[in-house]
């Protein structure tokens, strides 16, 4: 038997991933008056973006990282985009431009981006489904617990909620039950907070609760919503 010529490349897929940083300031001027988010205030973007690659192409996404500083940095967002600029929107603008100006004119295709707009804030869009999801972590003394929440749509402020909707959900994790369960962060807890929020905050919000993870020393604990829910 004749040995095959060269060397057969392994089956599989190559996802790359790169991170992007700038500053702004923004105004969310269709809430109230009285919002402070309503006023102008600024953040430290960080923009995150994985694609697939083949492996004969050149991964570079930098071209990514020259729009938000030629578009974005150290500007009012207000004055550079046509819509309500939260977060949000802004990730589906993202995705909107990476199509047309990245993944248009090569093999690279997009698997995810990310907005975050501080270390425990960020909202996402699903590269293949055009999904929105909200992150949003509460810091506990004895751990982190980390919501994602999605909708069937932003609302009219660009929206899947306002985080000052889960307020209520964190002063839960500050009561007694709450506080003495993250020091173990077993799978009970994760899914009591997960009931929980399904039964108190969910009703009230636009947003559908996507999963609850509880990460406390060196124990995780993931609550995913089943598709029957």
């Amino acid at each position: 038997m004749k040995a095959a010529e060269g060397k057969r490349a392994a089956d599989g897929r190559i996802t790359i991933s790169q991170s992007f940083d700038f500053s702004a300031s923004h105004e969310l001027r269709l809430l109230p008056i009285g919002h402070k988010c309503s006023r102008n205030h600024g953040h430290n973007y960080t923009v995150a973006v994985s694609a697939l690659v083949h492996d004969d192409t050149h991964g570079d996404l930098s071209a990514l990282g020259e729009y938000l500083d030629a578009t974005f940095d150290h500007r009012l967002l207000n004055e550079q985009v046509t819509f309500h600029p939260t977060s949000e929107l802004l990730v589906v603008h993202l995705v909107e431009w990476f199509r047309d100006n990245v993944q248009s004119s090569t093999s690279i295709r997009l698997v995810a981006m990310v907005v975050s707009e501080t270390a425990t804030t960020s909202a996402r869009c699903d590269g293949v489904t055009d999904e929105v999801t909200i992150s949003k972590t509460f810091k506990t003394s004895h751990g982190d617990v980390t919501l994602v929440l999605g909708a069937d749509g932003l609302d009219e402020f660009g929206f899947i909620t306002d985080f000052g909707d889960l307020k209520p959900f964190g002063a839960y994790l500050q009561a007694p039950a709450a506080d003495a369960g993250l020091r173990t962060a077993g799978p009970a807890l994760v899914a009591h907070l997960a009931g929980w929020f399904v039964d108190n905050i969910e009703p009230e919000i636009r947003g559908r609760l996507v999963s609850v993870r509880v990460d406390s020393g060196t124990t995780t604990g993931l609550w995913e919503r089943g598709d029957a829910s």
